[in-house]
């Protein structure tokens, strides 16, 4: 979901300036408690992030609390990390910035992230689709084609069913089954 909200942010705020972007946030905040003016900073920053590197942007999260604001996860060089945390410091109504960011050079393309996200959904809505098969308390990940199985099923069988199902999806490469049986 957070790809799904990033990109729609990311394609709104390439239309705008900085300058806007500042002056439309400011608008709304002036006259808004303090918990709605964080939770604007965050949107704020976390467009602004989208601008910068928006690979980076959907690996960082953003927190603020009666304007200081709290950055953590992963991007792509040190260069990202100072120019995220530079914006940050910058962003109307910020009193302060604690950044623990990762450096981390394979931080996935938001393409890559949207194509795990799909794939993700896809293998989910295959195994709900099994007649008899609750899914639900199977949890999927997906990272480039190889799909993760996590839980407890209930049967060998089950355990089977589940893995061919995933196995038949679009898009998967291979599984690495994780699933525990507990009867």
């Amino acid at each position: 979901m957070k790809i799904l909200i990033a990109g729609l942010c990311a394609s709104l705020l390439w239309s705008c300036s900085a300058n806007q972007i500042t002056a439309a946030s400011g608008a709304v905040s002036s006259a808004a408690p303090s918990f709605v003016n964080d939770g604007l900073i965050v949107a704020q920053i976390e467009g602004y992030f989208l601008t910068i590197d928006a690979d980076s942007a959907l690996q960082t999260k953003v927190a603020a609390h009666n304007g200081v604001v709290r950055l953590s996860g992963r991007v792509k060089s040190a260069s990202v990390r100072d120019r995220f945390v530079a914006r940050a410091k910058t962003t109307p109504y910020v009193t302060r910035v604690v950044a623990t960011l990762t450096i981390d050079p394979h931080v996935p393309s938001a393409q890559g992230q949207a194509a795990d996200f799909g794939l993700t959904v896809a293998v989910e809505a295959n195994l709900a689709s099994q007649a008899g098969v609750n899914a639900l308390p199977i949890h999927v990940e997906a990272h480039g084609g190889v799909v993760t199985l996590h839980g407890n099923v209930h049967t060998p069988a089950l355990r089977e069913t589940m893995v061919d199902t995933t196995k038949k999806t679009a898009g998967v490469r291979s599984v690495i089954d994780r699933l525990a049986i507990e009867p």
